[in-house]
Order: C-alpha cells, then sequence, then structure tokens
C-alpha cells in the first residue's frame, strides 16, 4: 500500500467511539468530505489487499457456485452463504441509445437484500424519449436512483427520487453522467450502527439508516432493465447476442474488493461464498426463454458483461 493512503487511515483513525468499514476504526461522519470517506474506503481495502491476492489468486480452488437465479428485470450475478456489509462495483457506461431497438431502459445496480428489505442502488438511462424499445435512439446522461423496498409487499419504503429518504443531498438528484466513462457505485451497511452509506461516482448519500442487525444474506450485481425489480420488462430480442454491458474492478495491482462481510472477509465473486449467475426472463422464472445473461467471471473473478440474447 502506498503511504499516502497509510498516513491517510492513521490520520483520521480514532480510538473511540465506533468501528466501521472493514473493522478500521473510524471518526465522526461530518468529519469527513465525500472524497476523503472515498479515499480511506479504498484504503482499508488496499491493507486488506496486502493478502487478498492470494485468496483471489486461489479462488477458483474455493469457490461455491450455486443453481441459477431468475429475475424479471435483473441480469449478473448473486452472492448467498454469508452475511454481508458491502458490496462495490465499477460500471462502465455506453451510450444507451445503441439498444433502443431493444431496450427502452439500461441501468447498472447493486442490491443488498434481507429477509425483509431489497436496498438498491443504481444509475440508469432511456434509450429513447418513451423509455420503451423500438424508438429513435436518443443519446442521454444517465442518473442516480436509490430506493428501499418491502420485500414481500413490493412497496417503497424509501426513495431519493422522491424525497422520502431522510437528508437526500440536493446534488444527488441532479447529478448526470455521461457516457463513455467509469462510474464506481457503492453500498455500505454499519451493522453495529445501522447506519448505510450510498456511493455513485462524485456522490454521497450518508447515514441513511435502516435498522441495526439488519441479517444482508444476498447481494446482487449487474444490470437492471426495469424501474423496480418486479417490472415486466418489455424486450425485442436482437438477432445476435448482443454485449450490454462491462462490470468489474480495473486490472490488478492494486487489488480491490467487491464484496466484504461482516466478519471482514473481502474478495470478488470468485470467493468461498455461494455464488449465482442471475439470468433474465420475462416472468421471472426458469420456465420462459432467457433474454439477459451474464458472462463468465475473469480479472480474478471480479469482471464480467451481460448479453441480451437472441
Amino acid at each position: 500500500m502506498n503511504a499516502t493512503a497509510t498516513q491517510f487511515i492513521a490520520r483520521h483513525s480514532w480510538r473511540g467511539r465506533s468501528y466501521g468499514r472493514n473493522g478500521l476504526p473510524w471518526p465522526l461522519w461530518p468529519r469527513l468530505t465525500p472524497q476523503e470517506n472515498t479515499m480511506l474506503r479504498r484504503a482499508a481495502l488496499l491493507l486488506i489487499a496486502a493478502g487478498l491476492a492470494v485468496t483471489m489468486t486461489a479462488g477458483t480452488a474455493l469457490a461455491s457456485t450455486g443453481p441459477a437465479y431468475y429475475s424479471r428485470d435483473q441480469a449478473g450475478y448473486v452472492a448467498t452463504g454469508a452475511r454481508f456489509k458491502q458490496v462495490e462495483i465499477n460500471a462502465w457506461l455506453p451510450d444507451a441509445s445503441r439498444f433502443s431497438q431493444q431496450i427502452g431502459r439500461l441501468g447498472f445496480s447493486l442490491q443488498m437484500r434481507t429477509p425483509a428489505l431489497v436496498i438498491d442502488l443504481s444509475v440508469y438511462a432511456c434509450t429513447d424519449t418513451t423509455c420503451q424499445p423500438g424508438g429513435s435512439p436518443v443519446t442521454r446522461s444517465y442518473r442516480l436512483a436509490f430506493k428501499v423496498y418491502n420485500r414481500s409487499t413490493h412497496a417503497v419504503i424509501c426513495s431519493t427520487a422522491a424525497l422520502t429518504c431522510p437528508q437526500v443531498p440536493s446534488s444527488w438528484n441532479s447529478a448526470r453522467f455521461a457516457p463513455g466513462h467509469r462510474i464506481g457505485l457503492v453500498l455500505i451497511y454499519r451493522p453495529q450502527l445501522g447506519y448505510m452509506d450510498v456511493e455513485a461516482g462524485n456522490q454521497s448519500y450518508l447515514n441513511y439508516a435502516p435498522s441495526t442487525g439488519l441479517d444482508v444474506n444476498q447481494v446482487r450485481i449487474g444490470v437492471e432493465l426495469g424501474g423496480t425489480p418486479w417490472t415486466t420488462v418489455p424486450v425485442h430480442a436482437p438477432s445476435a447476442e448482443t454485449r450490454l454491458a462491462s462490470l468489474g474492478v480495473p486490472t490488478p495491482p492494486p487489488y480491490w474488493a467487491e464484496i466484504v462481510t461482516y466478519s471482514g472477509h473481502a474478495s470478488c465473486l470468485d470467493s468461498w461464498w455461494m455464488r449465482h449467475k442471475l439470468d433474465m426472463t420475462s416472468d421471472g422464472t426458469s420456465g420462459t426463454p432467457i433474454e439477459a445473461r451474464p458472462g463468465d467471471l475473469s480479472n480474478y473473478g471480479c469482471n464480467f458483461g451481460v448479453y441480451l440474447e437472441p
């Protein structure tokens, strides 16, 4: 780890109060800017990465692959078999209008799921003026959405767009991200305090408080083509398999982690927890043809593409 990261952690570590991301001593949140929050999180992962390279290199031997999951509007990967406190990904934002004949909306998402809640962070853009497939392509910037749902009733508990989440920064809903750039998405839950931090690019929504002791037993990484996790998405199948999206981490070194457990274990999707491919079908079951699917993992189990199927 470089000297700057080490000095930053030493300067901001605090002996009292509570422990935060990855078990590091955490200062009071108002003392940090969003940029400092990001730097400290990255520095913490670099500390873990001192031993992570060996773990990730041996990840194939440790990995456990479960049965596929199915969704109406998502395609990517699911991790289960642990309690998770952090999930993050880098998404390379394409010009969504390239897919206007097939889909009306392209989004990249992270999810944390508990038995009672679905916590969803996404960055998305419509492919034309109607957000429906088959229209004239219109290049649009991506915008942010953070929502919390009741998993049983699908009711929206909190939405940043609707300002039903507390203390949403004014810059969050006005932020736009141009195609052709990479954006980092981050969800962090601090179980001891019951707070959650949400980051997307240069935007941060800090200290959302769903509850203490949440059982985050599933995380999802991938694309999201609908407005909610249960939306039925109209898709016009392409004539040949079409790559929609690229997700992952920069080529190591340094080694970044995508997922962190309550116990502090950090790795990418290819690890000791159970991972599942997440396929999108019209009814969210295995009984109908796959409309979008993830590709195989690469770069130490961190990177993958998502494809529309003919």
